[in-house]
């Protein structure tokens, strides 16, 4: 035995020791060049690379994406930019469905579509650019309660009836199963009947002499008069309880009416009113005050409340939610009054991240498309729109052809 190991050990000290050398191999494996798990690219998506003739509008476009993602395991919204295009008053809830008098006939009020503000919105409809409600018998003034914030609306009174807001669908009178594409829900109001409460003044009582005209216009048209009153009966009168600037208002005695609006409040006893329709001046006094309607909405009036606008990339689908138009999408973009800005300062601390596990083989294309929270397409209004992402892919060394350069 011990003869044997002898021999092989003489043997193996004459061999030539050669360790395994690749540099004299023909051909090479690949360097491991690469050493980081992931790199981040960044993809900006701009709607102006969309194919106009497939995808006219900029809500919903599919962009082909000539670089080459493979193995991503992350899609990150890092910026952006959308249009300020957005009108709270539109096609879909710009009518305004009213009767008065006891008719059953429904005026149907259209309002301009729009950006409003609570201001702007109640100037409209109290006729700053034109007399919305030119059609019907009685004046309404819109105003939004100072303490309560609830939309108010007030109408003088020719027949001592009420006026009806109504907006259910069996009041449309063209068409009994369309869409009541109402303003309701904007100014504070849900989707029904609403009857006016008819305000008692009967109780306001005038001196004589206590209807003081102030001035008179070039055309010898008397406008303006400051009225003093009192209450004849134990009811207390507090004009600043009653009314407010521009609701309006029938004087009348006998056979002679006056139409006015309030100009301004005084004080509980006094205000100052304007006449709307009469050349001839206010000479009354008694128990003149015609009766008015007002109505309050149910909710709080205020359409200046943000919208967002929800954003759907059918290759990342994040958001789980009850309602159908933001399930599965990929996230929901506050909107602000100017361009919208998506940066760090407006992203959720966490991000926004559609992680993908197993990694999403190849990222050839991403369709695109914004909604509102009905379902249908945001409107930008010929405005285009801008996203950036960071795409985070797995590195792959040591296979031929398939590593990414991390430069």
């Amino acid at each position: 035995m011990s003869n044997f190991s002898d021999f092989n050990k003489a043997f193996t000290q004459g061999l030539r020791q050669n360790d395994t050398n690749y540099n004299n191999v023909l051909i090479k494996p690949p360097e491991r060049n690469i050493t980081h798990k992931s790199i981040n690219k960044t993809l900006v998506i701009d709607s102006r690379d969309r194919d106009y003739a497939k995808y006219p509008e900029s809500n919903s476009y599919r962009v082909d994406i000539t670089e080459e993602y493979r193995d991503i395991t992350a899609l990150e919204l890092v910026y952006g930019q959308l249009p300020n295009s957005y009108y709270n008053i539109k096609s879909t809830n710009n009518n305004f469905y009213i009767s008065e008098n006891g008719s059953t006939n429904v005026y149907n009020i259209e309002i301009p579509e729009g950006q409003y503000t609570n201001e702007t919105l109640l100037n409209v409809l109290n006729g700053e650019k034109s007399d919305l409600f030119y059609e019907l018998e009685n004046k309404y003034n819109f105003s939004r309660d100072e303490n309560n914030l609830k939309c108010r609306i007030q109408s003088n009174n020719y027949t001592n009836n009420t006026f009806v807001y109504n907006l259910n669908y069996e009041m449309n009178n063209e068409c009994n199963s369309c869409p009541v594409k109402s303003i309701d829900q904007n100014i504070g109001f849900l989707n029904k009947t609403y009857i006016s409460e008819i305000i008692d003044l009967s109780y306001i009582y005038v001196p004589k002499n206590q209807i003081i005209y102030l001035n008179k216009s070039s055309d010898n048209d008397y406008k303006l008069y400051k009225i003093t009153a009192t209450s004849n009966t134990s009811k207390n009168l507090d004009f600043r309880s009653i009314f407010v600037k521009g609701d309006y208002l029938i004087l009348n005695t006998g056979n002679l009416k006056y139409s006015c609006r309030i100009y301004k409040i005084l004080n509980d006893k006094s205000i100052e009113i304007e006449s709307i329709d009469n050349s001839n001046p206010i000479a009354l006094f008694g128990n003149i005050f015609n009766n008015i309607n007002i109505l309050y909405s149910q909710n709080i009036y205020n359409i200046e409340n943000k919208p967002y606008v929800i954003l759907k990339i059918s290759e990342a689908k994040l958001l789980t939610s009850l309602s159908s138009s933001s399930h599965n999408a990929y996230t929901l973009i506050p909107l602000s009054d100017k361009n919208t800005i998506i940066n760090k300062g407006t992203l959720p601390e966490h991000g926004i991240i559609k992680y993908f596990n197993p990694p999403l083989g190849k990222l050839s294309w991403l369709d695109i498309s914004f909604l509102n929270y009905d379902g249908s397409l945001f409107d930008f209004r010929g405005q285009e729109n801008m996203l950036m992402f960071s795409v985070s892919q797995l590195n792959q060394p040591g296979r031929y052809n398939n590593s990414i350069d991390p430069s």
